[in-house]
């Protein structure tokens, strides 16, 4: 008379060879049942004993999985909505700073509808977010300027930009027909009574989404290539503790406004208007930038940063 199959006795060597006849020799439980007298239901249970105690572990050979990881640690330490690290293809024909651009207009597709207006700033690396756009119909929004132009002609510039991105999402455009930086306040000031230019920075203060370029406190900066800053606003800068900047709007490592003569002769959204916008994009890269992105996350100047694997790990081991 046979055994009841419940009552078979397993040593953890039993225990053993059955997780590898289910793991590495792909048996199925019906298999195992029979060949250790079991039902299904108790090998059912002895693998879950297994992996439950440490006996079996499981891991993912996901080549994106630190990818995933630093995006969880850049969300969850500078308190982000999200966070998209890019792996740069060195093998792939764009640029680096294409490749980035994608994932912004991959991202901004994804989540535009719903928002009222939308706030552009300037750069490099948002020329390319704007040329990968593909053409969305976003019911009633608005792409707005926020802060006045760098005058440029290659197509980074605010205004343009702004422009290109409203025909692709079906928008009306609001532009800032004034320079970013003026030479003293009394032009500035002369400017702000302008109706349209008054007209485009009350709709940029409604502004419920943005994305926004990061600049350096260097030559390497827009404002200086567009002749904008000289050798002297530079050490001034620096000794006020600039360490980036945002539509032309200077701050420190903390993400605090650097204050210094320059922000007074400034046309466009203070950071604390750029604070109080919903959703803030961020996009950058490069290790020129680390400091910049590092001192925006701090100060809440943003809450979605996208940039490349080596600048998230240069900003992470920030102290």
């Amino acid at each position: 008379m046979s055994l009841r199959r419940e009552k078979v006795s397993l040593d953890d060597r039993d225990l053993l060879r059955i997780c590898y006849l289910y793991y590495k020799e792909e048996k199925t439980q019906e298999e195992i049942s029979s060949i250790f007298g079991l039902s299904r239901f108790k090998v059912n249970r002895l693998l879950k004993e297994a992996r439950s105690s440490g006996l079996v572990t499981i891991q993912i050979n996901d080549p994106l999985e630190k990818l995933a990881e630093m995006e969880t640690k850049l969300a969850n330490e500078f308190g982000l909505k999200e966070a998209i690290v890019v792996r740069i293809n060195r093998f792939s024909e764009k640029p680096p700073v294409e490749q980035i651009g994608e994932a912004g207009a991959q991202y901004l597709t994804r989540i535009i509808n719903g928002y009222k207006v939308l706030g552009v700033s300037w750069g490099w690396t948002l020329y390319y977010v704007v040329k990968n756009v593909k053409p969305v119909e976003a019911k009633n929004l608005t792409v707005v300027q926020i802060s006045g132009g760098l005058g440029t002609i290659e197509g980074t510039d605010t205004s343009s930009l702004t422009l290109m991105l409203s025909q692709k999402v079906g928008g009306t455009a609001y532009v800032i027909q004034a320079p970013v930086i003026v030479r003293d306040r009394v032009i500035k000031d002369t400017l702000l009574k302008e109706g349209r230019i008054r007209e485009a920075l009350t709709k940029a203060r409604e502004a419920d989404l943005a994305i926004l370029g990061i600049g350096v406190v260097s030559r390497d900066g827009g404002l200086w290539r567009s002749g904008f800053l000289n050798e002297k606003d530079e050490i001034r800068l620096k000794k006020a503790g600039a360490v980036g900047a945002i539509c032309g709007r200077f701050y420190n490592i903390d993400g605090e406004k650097c204050s210094n003569e320059v922000d007074d002769r400034i046309i466009g959204l203070s950071l604390d208007e750029l604070r109080r916008i919903k959703h803030k994009i961020g996009i950058a890269m490069g290790p020129e930038k680390v400091h910049a992105i590092f001192g925006a996350l701090r100060g809440g100047l943003l809450n979605v940063l996208i940039t490349d694997e080596s600048t998230a790990e240069r900003v992470l081991a920030e102290p």
